[in-house]
């Protein structure tokens, strides 16, 4: 499978990449189970509607311990609130520190990508929630969020009433259909949508760049 280009199909049929002016979209990217190759996919596919993006790519990283989609797409230059000044989808739990989420331009242009700053033991948690009002800024400010979700967690499921969709990655050599119609089953009970499903036959990519 070329990732690449099967990826690029995809954002061939997605709006409104390099579309001025109009609505950006939410898409959540999960794996069918840890390993499916779902941080690839997220990252890749962000990296390539970034190329085509006019008013910016966001990819959001909800693994807050590893903060890894940061480091493959080699952030830099000063960070900003991911907030963008609303109620945003996630609440910090902290101590006595400071902690924030906050965006970090990659060094592919148009592309910006989530962290977690925090400082030693500064934070005890974090809660994912509904944000549409959050969403509805997202969408106004950019062409297309792109969620990458860790599979071993349910809490992002809090989310999928509020994007445009959920794409879900399975291993193409073992695609573990019962965890698939699982997910598929739990992301529809929250409210919301499979958009498709991607059968990953790629070895991890390392960076976006």
């Amino acid at each position: 499978m070329n990732l690449t280009a099967e990826l690029s199909q995809l954002i061939d049929q997605l709006e409104p990449i390099a579309r001025p002016g109009g609505q950006g979209r939410a898409l959540m990217v999960m794996g069918s189970r840890p390993g499916a190759g779902a941080s690839t996919v997220a990252r890749e596919l962000a990296r390539l509607a970034a190329l085509r993006s006019q008013r910016g790519v966001w990819l959001y990283d909800l693994d807050f311990a590893a903060n890894a989609q940061s480091r493959a797409a080699r952030v830099q230059g000063p960070a900003f609130d991911a907030a963008l000044g609303r109620d945003p989808f996630w609440a910090l739990q902290t101590g006595t520190g400071r902690a924030r989420i906050v965006a970090r331009q990659s060094v592919v242009a148009n592309l910006f990508v989530t962290e977690l700053q925090t400082e030693p033991g500064a934070l005890q948690g974090v809660a994912l929630r509904a944000a549409p009002d959050y969403w509805t800024a997202v969408r106004q400010s950019i062409d297309l969020a792109i969620i990458d979700a860790p599979s071993q967690s349910t809490a992002p499921l809090n989310l999928a009433a509020d994007l445009d969709g959920v794409i879900l990655v399975a291993d193409a050599r073992d695609p573990n259909g019962a965890g698939l119609l699982a997910r598929r089953a739990a992301i529809e009970a929250r409210g919301g949508v499979v958009a498709g499903l991607i059968l990953n036959r790629t070895e991890p990519i390392q960076s976006a760049a």
